[in-house]
């Protein structure tokens, strides 16, 4: 079987946790075998950043991106097998429906736009609008990372015979001491700290984090705030530590070094970086209004993220309760453990052979 996987999102100026969990899934795909993969971009000078690159050959389409997203969206053209050659199935990884001859495998990550559209640009709206319809009419098989996305698209419009729920997964091995000791001196982090990891943008609560950093009092506990600046969202200076970007074997360690790993999100299609903290042993805080919850399920403590006194509640929980956290830490790296690609690859591969008559 071969199939053609839109890849685009890794020029994206802020890929993000999707464009992660994407490429990891097509390594995965590629790994197992018995699909031959080739990904679809618009067209570039240059390739991705080194951290973005895909392990298949990515072949470019004649259009740059907007041209490209405009084009599929409206008028359902130029076809991806004017790149990629014939193909039995098309996947259309992100908020991009890509136009394909083939049965369409669409990812849905999540419908946060229509919860929270004051959190997009009008052209967002309008792309993420046009991909759910597209999705609803064409896609013959609808990938979710949770049951959270899961419902969101049945209430969508989405037939539920169609959806698949198959979730992230993580594969990195336990960072040593040493990787600890080394991020710490290399970002001058003391003992101990909070940490976020994830784009910069409204709906990763970051205000009423850093608000419930403040309810924490004169504990002389940093909150340090790794990952790229998004949209829509401005963190004061004072008491927080911004490290922007790092390299993702930094973050490992990040998450293995921090006293507790805070992610209030407001809305997730899943939490991949929940899911890498507890690979890590680390005592992870999440909402448990949204797809995290899922995710960590009773390794974590689970908050409403609306309320920043329960944020800063189970801040200090995670910060005084040795004994809790060692049973947290312990429960982390058990549930992160039954997150496996060889999981997630079986579950598309069986997408792709549904999507293309032949399962």
């Amino acid at each position: 079987m071969r199939v053609a996987v839109t890849l685009e999102q890794c020029w994206h100026r802020v890929p993000g946790g999707s464009a992660r969990a994407t490429l990891d899934a097509v390594a995965a795909v590629a790994q197992r075998g018995g699909v031959e993969q080739v990904g679809v971009s618009a067209w570039h000078r240059q390739p991705p950043p080194v951290a973005w690159r895909a392990p298949i050959d990515v072949r470019a389409l004649p259009l740059p991106r907007l041209a490209l997203y405009d084009t599929w969206q409206r008028w359902r053209l130029p076809l991806v097998e004017r790149a990629t050659g014939a193909v039995d199935v098309v996947h259309a990884t992100a908020h991009v429906a890509s136009a394909s001859a083939a049965p369409m495998v669409a990812t849905v990550h999540d419908l946060h736009f229509l919860h929270e559209p004051t959190h997009f640009t009008a052209r967002g709206i309008r792309l993420f609008t046009r991909f759910l319809a597209i999705v609803r009419d064409e896609a013959a098989i609808v990938v979710c990372p949770s049951e959270a996305t899961r419902q969101d698209c049945r209430a969508a419009g989405i037939d539920d015979s169609r959806i698949r729920i198959t979730p992230w997964a993580t594969a990195v091995a336990a960072v040593g001491d040493t990787e600890v000791a080394r991020v710490r001196a290399a970002y001058g982090l003391g003992d101990p700290f909070v940490l976020f990891a994830g784009t910069v943008e409204p709906r990763k609560n970051l205000a009423r984090l850093v608000e419930a950093h403040r309810r924490l009092g004169d504990r002389q506990v940093s909150l340090v705030v790794v990952g790229p600046d998004g949209w829509g969202e401005d963190l004061p200076s004072a008491g927080v530590r911004r490290l922007g970007f790092v390299p993702r074997a930094d973050l490992h360690a990040l998450y293995a070094a921090a006293a507790v790993v805070a992610y209030p999100s407001l809305r997730e299609g899943f939490g991949l970086p929940v899911l890498e903290a507890m690979a890590q042993g680390a005592v992870v805080v999440t909402s448990a209004t949204t797809a995290t919850a899922e995710v960590a399920g009773s390794a974590a403590l689970l908050v409403d993220p609306l309320d920043p006194d329960a944020i800063a509640g189970a801040l200090r929980q995670a910060l005084d309760d040795p004994a809790l956290c060692g049973r947290l830490r312990e429960a982390a790296v058990a549930r992160a453990a039954t997150f496996t690609w060889e999981r997630t690859a079986d579950a598309l591969v069986s997408a792709y052979a549904a999507a293309a008559g032949t399962a």
